[in-house]
């Protein structure tokens, strides 16, 4: 088992829209993302999800609460709760997910 990951050195998966890198453990994931600006995503999940927003500028909405979120802020998202992002500028962030999301790990989603 890995205990140390260097992102600069984990493969990047380049999806529409964003590009992103993944780093699975036993029973938690995180993936690395970079999206371009005017990409939205509306989904639901049946994980539990911590968005940290590094840098940039997006529109969040959790359960039909929506709120601008600007570099250095963390949404919480339930599991099996809709949810959508819209990046209103170049965004980078991080996606904690517990337990694993399978279909994020096959690059299905």
């Amino acid at each position: 088992m890995d205990y140390f990951f260097d992102l600069n050195e984990v493969d990047v998966q380049d999806m529409p829209g964003r590009k992103r890198r993944l780093v699975v453990g036993e029973n938690v994931m995180m993936l690395y993302i970079e999206r371009e600006a005017g990409t939205t995503q509306d989904h639901t999940h049946d994980v539990e999800q911590l968005v940290y927003l590094m840098k940039g500028s997006a529109r969040f909405t959790v359960d039909g609460n929506t709120k601008l979120c600007e570099g250095g802020q963390v949404v919480h998202i339930p599991k099996g709760v809709p949810h959508q992002l819209e990046a209103l500028t170049p965004i980078t962030y991080v996606g904690i997910y517990s337990p694993l999301r399978e279909e994020a790990i096959k690059g299905e989603a």
